[in-house]
């Protein structure tokens, strides 16, 4: 990766050009996404230990210290520190994010705290909701999705970045966000998102509130379900992308047992000319006739 392009943020399009799979599974994978973008895969080869690198991303001035930090976020995300040194890493962290004024700094924090999962990381994680980069919101947001406890997040504030109309992909991190903890406000949250002209935030929005046995939801399940794979246009999923939002979709009415779905579900099943979205058709027809 080239030193021109390391600098630059990871665009909504992690998620734009998703076919929404992390819905079932923990919204980890956006934020191990990010990372892969930045190349960090491998671990740092300069020998040196997260111990040092704190120290040096301290001692950087302000025009190449969002390097240290972005340095910083790959060895963390190998999580091979001592457990006993974490509580020191992130209190370095967080006086980082507090006092830099540059938003890769920060950026590069957020996610190197991220990649941790650690509940002490949550005051950074809280405030890098209101940060005034769109990127650096995204990224508090998929780590706070990441994390296990629900306890301390300030769930006020990713519930206010669904409305940000100009984001998308900043409406539907949160929303996933929302669906990975299982808010109980989250049937509320989501319906109006149905109908909006936005493709994935409407199809995210369908897909968690599967569970909820809306009747809403059912134009935008035969929506997704009918999807060609076959779409040229630029912006647009290409097939594997559909056969798995497809698989997605199929799998969450399995799971939540809707009889309702069971013509949806046959037609697919009858229709689809993709083999594997057919076969797990036929097997959620199983289920729900059952």
């Amino acid at each position: 990766m080239s030193d021109q392009n390391v600098g630059k943020v990871p665009t909504k399009k992690i998620l734009e050009k998703s076919p929404l799979a992390g819905i079932t599974v923990p919204i980890l994978i956006i934020l191990v996404g990010a990372l892969i973008v930045f190349g960090v895969t491998k671990m740092l080869s300069t020998g040196k230990d997260h111990r040092d690198l704190v120290d040096e991303l301290n001692s950087k001035t302000f025009g190449n210290r969002w390097v240290a930090a972005y340095e910083l976020s790959k060895f963390l995300a190998s999580k091979r520190i001592p457990q006993e040194d974490i509580p020191w890493v992130i209190e370095n962290l967080s006086q980082v994010y507090f006092e830099s004024v540059d938003s890769r700094t920060r950026n590069f924090v957020v996610l190197a705290l991220g990649s941790m999962g650690n509940p002490l990381a949550l005051p950074v994680l809280n405030k890098a909701l209101e940060d005034q980069d769109p990127q650096v919101q995204f990224n508090a947001v998929s780590s706070l999705g990441n994390l296990t406890t629900t306890e301390n997040i300030e769930w006020g504030k990713i519930e206010a970045l669904l409305q940000q109309e100009k984001d998308p992909g900043l409406r539907q991190v949160a929303l996933l966000s929302l669906a990975a903890h299982k808010r109980p406000n989250l049937e509320e949250l989501a319906l109006p998102l149905l109908q909006s002209s936005e493709r994935n935030l409407r199809h995210a929005a369908a897909i968690v509130l599967i569970s909820r046995k809306r009747p809403e939801v059912i134009p935008v399940l035969e929506e997704i379900l009918n999807l060609s794979y076959d779409v040229a246009k630029a912006g647009e999923l290409n097939g594997a992308q559909v056969e798995g939002l497809k698989v997605n979709v199929l799998e969450n009415i399995e799971k939540s047992n809707w009889n309702a779905l069971v013509q949806l579900v046959a037609k697919v099943e009858a229709n689809d000319p993709n083999i594997k979205v057919s076969t797990k058709a036929k097997q959620v027809l199983k289920v729900l006739k059952n």
